[in-house]
């Protein structure tokens, strides 16, 4: 009985084996006939066409149509296109003549090909292989630089799923390119970001944008590889060789590679680019194709990355201020004297050698006393500030304050010459309104006109890549989403309490922002002064702070004398690329006090309340007149018991006004 079931067990066993086997057999057999087809009718329309390409398999073509889909990855911004017509690009030079034949690859300057797996990073391996080259043909160095860097640390979270140029040349330029044996790459874009843990081997200068023109294109080219564009259609899987031109079948996806050269005769004499791909050397003609000028697009955001960098670049960072003549309060004043120390930072690889910087200024009245400082020498990422005598400057006492004082800064060293701005405040602002965002709320609110509201109040955290990681000062500040980036297609504002700014003239807006957004092409950040716009950001270029800086806005044409104030921020965004928003801390509106002599309590009218209030002062530690001088009936420049007989005397016997 028993041996009678394992026989039988035995036989269906066996049976489901042949039959699991055959199934496998019948769907690689079905599989490949499915290629095999595909192959023949591309063959078939070439051969109509009279094209000069020839189609094989190859791993790309083995995959299902949608895996093979998912290795295109040009996936730019919104409007990406029109917004790039109407930049400055490099253009075809009038007379040049070009030979028939370009290879970079004859120079030994490409660096091999790569292999994106299946992640959509074809626009990482691109940007990445033709500032390779260009590092190689200049330096003579053959860098394998790392694209998970890349993948995991660009602003713009570019991955798997797409992206464009300048992910990439904004991190190699801004902070600098790692090797791959630090950062290997793992075709994940989760794998988390630790540059910070490798050495910059080398950087970026900049990046020049080039006309979809073939002229202008092998002008970019005789300069180096560039990255560029194409539609991909389903028959580039399966090519082999030749000059490809689309025959057969649907628009898959953008793809990106590297230009490396061309060939006027190929297709026919027509001409074609001569391009490195990223899907290994098992692909096409050893990881390379040609492909017809202008065929599918091609040319299609071209990217030229400039290099090598400056030897040597300063950048001013930050400033102190302190009186040097004067009443010493901290306040710059008219007839005071003031001394500036500078700090620059060196953001290039080499040593920054005899530096020195300049200070000048057009603001009428400020006289530079010392105009020139000196700084020891700056190594890469050094902060150093100017050496002593530092820069001063006198406040003439006609200086009408308070008032902000534009300064331009120019500094210099063996290897370049550089500029940059700032600013002080002469004399001193009152206070309509401050907020330092430590305790609760204090009347903000916030609300959305579109989808979703994303403001809050806390401690900012760790989640997007251009958030701050802490506060200007305290611990919390107000922020578009502290853990996150702000969302799609929202419109959402944060709006300050009511402020009366009624006794109060020359009205500032000053504030420390952080703030990460699109150009206002795609995403605007504004700010309203009672429903006026005062500032938005720039329309062509993002806006990327990487630090906290001061904001100072003049807010007097919709403040001053209001008895109601409120400032808006909002932010506006599409669908697509986002960043992190608004961070904002230390809120204030300063100005100008406006009072009447006399009017002690600040009630707007000069009457006995005014000398009650000065006794409570002067005998009874009660509060002091704001500002000082309201109390100063007299106007002999101190507040005392003979501004109270002053007041008694106005009030009842006919005397004098306050200040007359």
């Amino acid at each position: 009985m028993h041996n009678s079931i394992f026989k039988n067990l035995r036989v269906l066993l066996l049976l489901l084996l042949l039959f699991g086997f055959s199934s496998i057999f019948i769907l690689n057999s079905t599989l490949a006939d499915v290629v095999d087809q595909r192959i023949a009718e591309i063959h078939k329309q070439i051969d109509q066409k009279g094209y000069c390409w020839k189609p094989g398999r190859n791993w790309v073509s083995e995959l299902p149509l949608e895996e093979a889909k998912k290795l295109l990855g040009y996936k730019p911004p919104k409007d990406y296109d029109k917004w790039l017509e109407n930049q400055p690009r490099l253009k075809t030079v009038r007379g040049l003549l070009f030979p028939a034949y370009f290879d970079w690859r004859d120079s030994g300057y490409v660096t091999p090909v790569r292999n994106q797996g299946g992640c959509g990073s074809c626009w990482d391996f691109s940007a990445t292989g033709a500032f390779e080259a260009n590092v190689k043909k200049h330096d003579g160095i053959e860098y394998d630089l790392s694209e998970q860097q890349v993948l995991s640390c660009n602003i713009y979270e570019a991955g798997c799923d797409g992206g464009w140029a300048e992910p990439v040349y904004e991190l190699f330029k801004r902070y600098g390119a790692v090797s791959e044996s630090c950062m290997p790459y793992q075709a994940n874009d989760n794998v988390p970001c630790t540059q910070e843990e490798c050495d910059v081997v080398v950087k970026l200068k900049d990046w020049a944008y080039v006309d979809n023109d073939v002229s202008a294109i092998k002008t970019a080219l005789l300069q180096g590889p560039v990255h560029s564009c194409f539609s991909v259609y389903n028959d580039f899987f399966s090519y082999d060789s030749g000059c490809y031109e689309w025959v057969w079948g649907g628009y898959a996806g953008g793809h990106c590679i590297v230009i490396v050269g061309w060939d006027d005769s190929e297709c026919g004499g027509n001409g074609a680019w001569i391009c490195k791909n990223s899907w290994g050397p098992d692909w096409g003609m050893s990881g390379y194709f040609k492909i017809r000028y202008e065929n599918c697009g091609i040319g299609r955001s071209t990217v030229l990355p400039l290099y090598p960098p400056d030897p040597v670049e300063l950048v001013y960072e930050d400033k102190s201020a302190w009186e040097s003549g004067g009443s010493g309060d901290g306040c710059f004043d008219p007839a005071e004297t003031v001394t500036v120390s500078v700090d620059l930072m060196n953001v290039q690889s080499d040593t920054a050698t005899n530096v020195q910087a300049t200070l000048s200024t057009t603001y009428p009245g400020i006289n530079i006393i010392t105009p020139t400082a000196t700084f020891v020498d700056m190594p890469m990422y050094q902060t150093v500030t100017s050496n002593s005598p530092h820069f001063s400057f006198e406040i003439d006492p006609s200086v009408e304050s308070p008032a902000r004082v534009d300064f331009d800064l120019a500094f210099s060293c063996d290897q370049g010459s550089f500029n940059d701005t700032f600013y002080l405040f002469v004399g001193k602002f009152d206070t309509a309104f401050a907020d330092d965002m430590e305790g609760d709320d204090n009347g903000w609110t916030h609300d959305f006109y579109i989808l979703e509201d994303d403001w809050e109040h806390g401690i900012p955290q760790v989640g997007s890549r251009t958030d701050p990681t802490y506060a200007y000062s305290g611990n919390k500040v107000w922020g578009n989403n502290l853990n996150d980036n702000y969302p799609n297609d929202a419109h959402n504002y944060l709006t300050t309490p009511v402020i009366n700014c009624q006794r109060f003239e020359k009205t500032r807006l000053w504030f420390y922002r952080w703030l990460a957004v699109e150009k206002s092409l795609y995403d605007s950040a504004a700010i309203y002064v009672n429903d006026n716009l005062v500032w938005v950001n720039d329309y062509d270029w993002d806006h990327i702070d990487f630090k906290w800086a001061h904001h100072d806005l003049d807010i007097s044409a919709y403040a001053d004398s209001a008895e109601s104030v409120q400032v808006r921020f909002e932010i506006k965004t599409d669908v697509g690329l986002h960043l992190g928003g608004w961070s904002i801390d230390d809120f204030a509106i300063v100005g100008v006090l406006k009072y009447l002599p006399g009017d002690a309590d600040g009630s707007g009218e000069v009457q006995i309340q005014d000398a009650v209030y000065l006794v409570n002062y002067i005998f009874r530690s009660g509060p002091a007149p704001v500002p000082l001088g309201s109390g100063d009936a007299d106007c002999n420049g101190e507040c005392e018991v003979s501004d109270v007989v002053y007041l008694i005397n106005y009030l009842f016997r006919s005397g004098p006004a306050p200040c007359t």
